[in-house]
């Protein structure tokens, strides 16, 4: 590749990164402004990651527009086409790696984080539930596109009331998709075996046994409150790696291995400090298990998904090139070592970067408080069931541990193939030019390793659930945050709680 070709490579790739940051930016201030309309034509447009290697981003983003307009039929489309493509691309060509190996993640496909795989399946779960629940397809417009992208016709398709039997497939729908979310965490455990890793999640062990207890049979509860114990060794063997649950999570990562070998007691006392949230989510659970042994259910259920997911930023490092042992023909270590200085500025060091998400706490504590004519007639704290952003610093520091090695490498071949050539310039030229010509390519190498900070970005800080009984009647919905010395209170909803009927709500706030 000629040296004109790598600067406009090097110019591409650092365009991309910024405009991408700043695309995700615009769509945040648009969803937090409730402007769905114009945040789905903006995730439609060639505004919004044009290129094909950001399919899987586009499909994601615009499925939570949808969710969140509450559009479920659409979205579910959006979702189940988003795990289709997911599942596609972890079978990659050869030739793709061979691309993304010359150059980095930014010109490969996304392929989505660990946690952002899992997500989809809940929102194809949580749609689907809401389908059966809703009773009927929203009225939406068809739209074609040619290959290019632009819209070349439309086709409105009205609301469709659903039959009992379409909102029991939809009730099935969402239990087929927990039964494959399993499989897929099950997979994640089978390759991060003693380690600190993400392998497991509340949220799947949660919300799936609320979906079980909707299915009826006695048999679907007793799974259920299987679950909800399951959910509580989660808690205790993975998620006190977190600080959101444990005071200790420092030392209870540092000696993770060690742990299943010693004393049940022993970790408790020295491994595990609970925090206010594992202490409400432990009683949340404990509540759940006892009143489905008493054999019975609540009747609502409210899900708060708060804020949004901490972006990925840049880490950089920097990396000592391996000169020692290449036989210093003709002066070369020390060609390398000045132009390395020059480079620089400083000491002989290359650099290149990694994404990170840092770690952002959940805070405060939400209490949901349901009224009647403007009382208050039962509260209850709403328990952290998914720290989502802090499971994806978990997950970027685990990946950044593993890529830092491979990149590295891949980091200096690319240095020690620049000094090669630049050695051969300053033979014919003179050390200044071979020197300068090292200068503009250590400049593109440095660009062609840019961090691939594409996120799913509209994805919660946080989730948070509440489960009570009521009698059959009309309740206003208040939430109730309080962070530090500041109460606020909001209104969610208004909700009529039917005889035998369960409800569902959840809430997006900021």
């Amino acid at each position: 590749m000629s040296k004109i070709k790598i600067i406009i490579l090097a110019v591409l790739l650092t365009s991309c990164g910024s405009g991408g940051r700043k695309q995700s930016e615009k769509l945040k201030k648009l969803v937090k402004a409730g402007d769905f309309n114009n945040a789905e034509t903006f995730v439609n447009s060639e505004k919004f990651f044009p290129e094909k290697e950001s399919r899987l981003l586009k499909l994601v983003e615009l499925g939570t527009i949808q969710y969140l307009n509450r559009n479920y039929y659409q979205a579910l489309k959006s979702f189940d086409k988003a795990k289709d493509l997911s599942d596609k691309l972890f079978t990659v060509s050869i030739s793709k790696k061979a691309v993304s190996a010359v150059t980095n993640s930014n010109y490969d496909n996304y392929y989505g984080e660990k946690f952002e795989r899992s997500m989809i399946r809940y929102y194809q779960a949580l749609t689907h539930f809401a389908l059966s629940q809703n009773g009927e397809y929203e009225a939406h417009e068809l739209i074609k596109r040619d290959k290019d992208g632009k819209v070349v016709g439309k086709k409105v398709v009205p609301l469709k009331k659903l039959t009992a039997k379409e909102k029991r497939f939809h009730l099935s729908g969402a239990k087929n998709v927990l039964v494959e979310w399993n499989s897929l965490l099950d997979n994640y455990k089978a390759t991060t075996g003693g380690t600190v890793a993400y392998k497991d999640d509340l949220l799947a062990k949660v919300f799936g046994a609320f979906i079980h207890e909707q299915m009826g049979s006695k048999q679907e509860r007793r799974v259920a409150l299987n679950l909800y114990k399951a959910a509580k060794k989660v808690l205790f063997r993975n998620f006190n790696a977190l600080e959101t649950y444990n005071k200790k999570s420092k030392a209870f990562k540092k000696d993770f291995k060690k742990l299943p070998n010693m004393p049940l007691a022993k970790v408790k006392a020295n491994y595990v400090a609970e925090t206010g949230h594992a202490k409400n989510l432990l009683k949340f659970l404990d509540q759940k298990i006892e009143s489905l042994k008493k054999g019975k259910r609540s009747n609502l259920f409210v899900m708060i998904e708060n804020g949004f997911i901490t972006p990925k930023k840049v880490k950089k490092f920097d990396f000592p090139i391996p000169l020692t042992g290449i036989p210093n023909v003709g002066g070369f270590v020390g060609f390398a070592g000045t132009a390395l200085s020059m480079a620089a500025g400083a000491a002989p060091k290359i650099y290149f970067e990694l994404p990170e998400i840092p770690y952002e706490a959940v805070k405060g504590t939400y209490i949901l408080h349901v009224q009647k004519d403007g009382k208050t007639i039962k509260k209850q704290s709403l328990a952290v069931v998914n720290p989502l952003a802090n499971l994806a610093t978990m997950l970027m520091d685990e990946n950044s541990t593993s890529m830092y090695a491979k990149v590295g490498a891949r980091v200096a071949g690319k240095h020690l193939t620049a000094l090669l050539a630049a050695y051969a310039t300053s033979k014919k030229m003179g050390n200044l030019a071979g020197s300068l010509a090292y200068g503009v390519a250590n400049k593109a190498i440095e660009a062609s390793e840019r961090a691939d900070l594409r996120n799913w970005s509209l994805l919660p800080h946080h989730y948070r659930l509440a489960s009570l009984s009521l009698k059959p009647g009309t309740y206003d919905l208040v939430l109730e945050k309080v962070i530090g010395k500041t109460r606020t209170q909001t209104k969610l909803n208004t909700v009529t709680v039917k005889a035998k009927d369960v409800n569902m709500l959840a809430f997006r706030t900021y």
